[in-house]
């Protein structure tokens, strides 16, 4: 099997023509390159310079076959090896990511990954829109390496939570809607009104905050399922209901859709960037400097 060293030697006596010149150049001692070289040759079966004089060396027939060859397998090595440590400190993908909608809304996909393109230019970066109860089965499977998700109780063993962001909850509602008139809605003027909450494989928190927000004044909501915010969003412009939404939802448009504050409703969704066990250091630091620098309300 051929070593890089041997193949760097080959190649620089052939383009410098001289055992000396070629040993000053790669800073080894000329009787190192010349034992290299006999290896080679000795591993080969073959003879690969004509040696004249120690000013004059040529490639023999076999060298000049060989010498195209031992180029590319040169390069190929420092490739292979430049490829180990890119993946070894987390320079080289594919890093794959898990979002929910919510998670490109409030632009922490978006500063998440420029933040990993700018600390590693060749990473391979993959983003996926997954809800949160399948983004934890595939983090605990290492299907994904980071995960944008609702708040859970508990996380895949060995996962780590990398920051959490806050945001506050507006009411969104169809523009010819009545209560689109006002400037904020009192919580007792939703008691009649049908949520649209968006749920998924599991009881959605949303559900639950919209439960607590009528609790307040002693009633019990009407919730429609949904299977995504587009979708209640949607229903909602079309006068079906409206939707407990995270404020970074307003910057979806959509015709015919308003939102409002909720007066005396302070309480504020969470996302959390969860990445798996084996995430690279370098990439875990990545992430945290990326979002710590964020516009949005992220603590790390």
């Amino acid at each position: 099997m051929l070593d890089r060293r041997p193949l760097e030697i080959f190649l620089a006596i052939a383009e410098e023509r001289s055992f000396v010149r070629a040993a000053d150049r790669l800073g080894l001692a000329q009787p190192v390159v010349s034992r290299q070289l006999q290896r080679l040759e000795g591993n080969l079966g073959a003879r690969l310079f004509h040696r004249g004089s120690r000013s004059k060396v040529t490639l023999t027939r076999a060298g000049e076959l060989f010498h195209d060859e031992a180029r590319d397998a040169l390069a190929g090595l420092l490739r292979a090896e430049q490829l180990g440590r890119n993946v070894a400190r987390g320079a080289t993908g594919p890093l794959r990511i898990g979002y929910v909608f919510s998670g490109a809304m409030t632009a922490l996909l978006s500063d998440m990954v420029r933040g990993l393109r700018t600390a590693f230019p060749d990473l391979e970066i993959e983003p996926r829109l997954i809800e949160t109860p399948a983004q934890l089965r595939e983090l605990a499977e290492g299907r994904i390496d980071v995960a944008i998700v609702r708040p859970r109780p508990s996380w895949p063993r060995g996962a780590a939570v990398l920051a959490r962001h806050h945001e506050p909850m507006l009411l969104g509602l169809g523009t010819t809607h009545p209560l689109a008139r006002h400037d904020s809605i009192a919580i007792g003027d939703l008691v009649p009104e049908c949520f649209l909450t968006p749920q998924f494989d599991v009881e959605d928190e949303l559900a639950e905050t919209v439960r607590r927000l009528l609790r307040k004044v002693g009633a019990r909501p009407r919730i429609r399922a949904t299977g995504d915010f587009i979708t209640a969003a949607a229903l909602a412009a079309a006068g079906e209901g409206v939707i407990l939404a995270p404020a970074s939802l307003a910057h979806l448009v959509i015709d015919g859709l308003t939102f409002r504050p909720i007066s005396g409703h302070a309480e504020r969704l969470e996302l959390a960037v969860v990445g798996r066990p084996e995430l690279p250091a370098a990439q875990r630091e990545a992430i945290i400097a990326a979002l710590s620098a964020s516009r949005t309300d992220c603590r790390v």
